[in-house]
């Protein structure tokens, strides 16, 4: 069964020096696909996680999410399997909040609102709520080891290319995330 086949998703994160990977599971706990770093070892130890694959159980490529350099904006670019960029993920200018548009090169447009620091979030699309996304307590070691946990509820039916631009679009929040927690460790 595809990631792509659950309404509700609970993404494990397994964070270390130079990956970012994730477990993905079902809402019974069956891993059902994960999330893994990609990009050679040297680029990750300067720039941190800068790519990241999302795979179903059967290592079927779902989505890739790359972290471009660029000045400005975070800019996220999201591919198929082929390598075809399928979307892009931008986080907007805000004072006091985090605000992510994912725009697909299918013209749909979807908007990452909410408590984004805490990753409590919902996802607005066409069709209005299409998915609100809660962080999870996974446990008192996990927490220090700097694990956490997300739960994504999806609404019913929603299309397969839009749940998988979303789950990229979380994957870059936490990449975001990343950033900011060296950038103000450094300073």
């Amino acid at each position: 069964m595809s990631i792509l086949d659950h309404d509700l998703l609970v993404i494990d994160q397994v964070t270390s020096f130079l990956s970012n990977d994730f477990a993905i599971r079902d809402r019974d706990g069956a891993v059902v696909g994960q999330i893994v770093t990609e990009g050679s070892a040297l680029g990750r130890m300067f720039m941190g996680s800068r790519q990241l694959t999302v795979l179903d159980d059967d290592q079927t490529v779902l989505v890739r999410i790359d972290d471009v350099p660029n000045f400005g904006r975070d800019r996220f670019h999201l591919s198929d399997a082929a390598g075809n960029q399928v979307g892009e993920v931008v986080k907007q200018f805000t004072f006091f909040s985090k605000h992510l548009t994912v725009q697909l090169t299918n013209g749909e447009v979807y908007e990452l609102s909410g408590q984004l620091l805490e990753f409590d979030f919902e996802v607005q699309g066409p069709t209005g709520l299409v998915c609100r996304v809660t962080r999870d307590y996974a446990g008192l070691g996990s927490w220090f080891l700097g694990h956490n946990r997300y739960v994504a509820q999806f609404a019913p039916g929603l299309a397969d290319h839009a749940k998988a631009s979303i789950i990229g679009a979380v994957v870059a929040l936490d990449l975001i995330r990343a950033k900011e927690r060296r950038s103000a460790s450094s300073n």
